[in-house]
């Protein structure tokens, strides 16, 4: 697929006559008919964070002149307009979708042992525990021997997807239950350009029901996934082959000579198809 930016752009200025919103256009062409969400996520992945210091909030189609091409709009808004949402809502449709991606780091404690990144629950190993193996260990043997946890920092990479239901959809007891029954679990499938095994589906947020373009109920459901990114993987200079991005890497370090002893590979999440979610 190509994208290329257009020359089309439109914004809208506040009673101060400052910018508030703007609309770039881009298109993108040699677009396969059945991954259009895709050719939209790519284009808004693409386009710059920020224009004229308004941060980018959203993409969406504005044509479809066929022949596998789009003309596809990335949204900037300002955060005072972003919060007065009621003023977007009139002109939706059922079936609309805005994919959105936040990137960040967050600092975590995690109880460290073994010289693992992770304490994890899978441990084969029938070794006897040396407490000098544990990471922020505090020298002292039996009852009061003791480790403490150890601050990281890890990558957070969030994607958002604002998709349009009926209200009757968005409310109904079947489907938010098939839904909630995911929240927790990984794709065990390709979804929305990312690998089996890298997409943890962590929730959704239901918005007051409002009045759509054409007259019928309308609500919106925001689903929330976080990213871990698979590959492959060595621990210590030593090939672990491909892991996936929500599996776990750990080794358990030889006491004796002071390297790996064993590498370890845990699955932290149960996998599940997103199709349900029917995004």
């Amino acid at each position: 697929m190509k994208i290329e930016r257009s020359v089309a752009e439109q914004r809208k200025l506040d009673r101060f006559g400052r910018c508030e919103k703007a609309r770039i256009a881009y298109a993108a062409s040699g677009v396969d008919p059945a991954g259009v969400d895709n050719a939209v996520s790519e284009v808004f992945s693409s386009a710059p964070d920020f224009w004229e210091n308004l941060p980018k909030y959203s993409a969406e189609i504005l044509r479809s002149p066929g022949g596998g091409i789009l003309e596809i709009g990335v949204n900037y808004l300002s955060p005072d307009y972003y919060s007065s949402s009621r003023r977007r809502r009139s002109s939706k449709h059922a079936g609309d979708r805005v994919w959105r991606i936040e990137v960040n780091s967050r600092s975590v404690q995690k109880r460290c042992s073994r010289g693992c990144v992770l304490s994890l629950a899978a441990d084969p190993q029938s070794t006897p525990r040396d407490p000098g193996l544990l990471v922020g260990w505090n020298g002292r043997y039996g009852a009061a021997s003791a480790s403490e946890n150890v601050e990281t920092f890890e990558p957070e990479i969030t994607m958002l997807c604002t998709a349009t239901f009926r209200r009757s959809k968005a409310e109904s007891r079947a489907y938010i239950r098939q839904v909630a029954e995911l929240v927790g679990k990984v794709n065990s499938e390709a979804f929305h350009h990312w690998h089996a095994g890298e997409v943890l589906f962590t929730g959704l947020v239901r918005s007051t029901p409002f009045e759509g373009k054409s007259g019928e109920d309308l609500c919106d459901l925001t689903f929330r996934f976080n990213i871990s990114c698979g590959g492959e993987r060595s621990l210590a200079g030593i090939p672990a082959g491909f892991v996936e991005g929500w599996d776990r890497l750990w080794g358990l370090p030889s006491p004796d000579s002071g390297g790996i002893a064993s590498i370890h590979v845990s699955r932290l999440y149960e996998r599940a198809s997103f199709a349900v979610l029917e995004l």
